[in-house]
């Protein structure tokens, strides 16, 4: 019996043992390395080219200068201003802005006009947009003889000439307009992106029909009768739509602007909302107004001073900063800046 026991205890030893044996679990690991969070950027580039009466801004080969040529059909005479081969600024391609200018013109009279097509370019995602025109001063200079005795000019009434003007009249007497110069198809098609490109997108000529003033571009009651001649008009006669800089600044929300375009524009059925339209028709004009970010936005900013403008204005000058700022649309229903 002892030694049936002896083997029995032997036997559960070894069960024990092959037991022990049978706890190792089928597993598997899987390792995820490497997680990242990088943030997304946005980045606004902007260029220009600047126009003055029928001259346009443009660099050249040898010397590499920016000088004023004539526009496309035009043959200026010896008294054009300004001629060509004379300096000039108000073109430059895509870049940040420093201290370029769009305008920084002399020697102006009434009947001048002018223009500059910019376009902003919103680098890898969408945002909202807006523009700004701070620091606007109004400069008399000095009185001239002139604006002496003129009841337009109430700083140099009963003044000498060489006396010091404080408030000039020129801003108050040049106008301006701002348009989305988005040529006869609605949105941006962006040539030479796609063979459906849009000549008259970005081309320095406002389109009545297609190309809507942005909100903030007040209508004052230009009279083309008195303020244009019957024969030798300049462009703008037919379709300008003036305002003035005022002193205060200005904020204009390009995003409201943007959405009304898409509201009024005859986008087709099934156009997403979001403005990605591939350069397609309507491409860039979302529903909402963000700037789209693989659009290239044209917008055209005209000026003129009348002809009726008077002694008032001379020597005059006014001075301002134009500043465009974007900021995320992802998050950001509130268009905060």
């Amino acid at each position: 019996m002892k030694k049936i026991l002896i083997s029995l205890s032997i036997i559960g030893a070894v069960a024990a043992v092959a037991i022990g044996a049978t706890t190792a679990f089928f597993s598997d690991t899987e390792t995820s390395t490497g997680n990242t969070f990088t943030a997304g950027s946005i980045d606004l580039k902007v260029d220009s080219v600047a126009h003055f009466n029928r001259m346009v801004c443009t660099l050249g080969t040898n010397p590499a200068t920016y000088t004023w040529q004539p526009e496309t059909g035009f043959n200026p005479d010896s008294s054009h201003y300004p001629q060509p081969g004379t300096p000039c600024e108000g073109t430059w391609t895509e870049t940040d802005l420093g201290a370029q200018k769009f305008f920084n013109l002399v020697d102006l009279k009434p009947g001048d006009e002018g223009e500059d097509t910019l376009s902003l370019h919103v680098y890898d995602n969408d945002a909202w947009g807006k523009m700004t025109i701070t620091g606007v001063t109004d400069t008399g200079n000095t009185c001239k003889e002139p604006e002496i005795g003129l009841t337009a000019d109430a700083d140099c009434i009963g003044k000498n000439p060489g006396d010091t003007e404080l408030d000039g009249e020129l801003r108050e007497n040049t106008k301006f307009s701002f348009w989305l110069d988005q040529g006869a198809i609605p949105g941006f098609q962006n040539r030479p992106q796609t063979p459906t490109a849009d000549p008259q997108e970005g081309d320095n000529i406002w389109q009545p029909a297609t190309e809507p003033f942005l909100s903030g571009a007040i209508p004052l009651g230009f009279n083309q009768a008195t303020l244009c001649p019957t024969t030798g008009a300049p462009w703008w006669c037919a379709n300008i739509r003036d305002g003035i800089i005022e002193i205060a600044p200005e904020e204009h929300k390009l995003w409201e602007a943007l959405a009304a375009v898409r509201a009024t524009s005859n986008c087709p059925i099934g156009t997403p909302v979001d403005g990605h339209t591939n350069y397609d028709v309507c491409h860039g004009l979302a529903v909402d107004g963000r700037l789209v970010g693989s659009a290239t936005y044209y917008f055209g900013m005209a000026w003129q001073i009348p002809y009726t403008v008077g002694n008032e204005a001379q020597s005059d000058g006014f001075t301002g900063d134009l500043k465009f700022e974007v900021v995320q649309h992802r998050n950001n229903p509130g268009y905060g800046f």
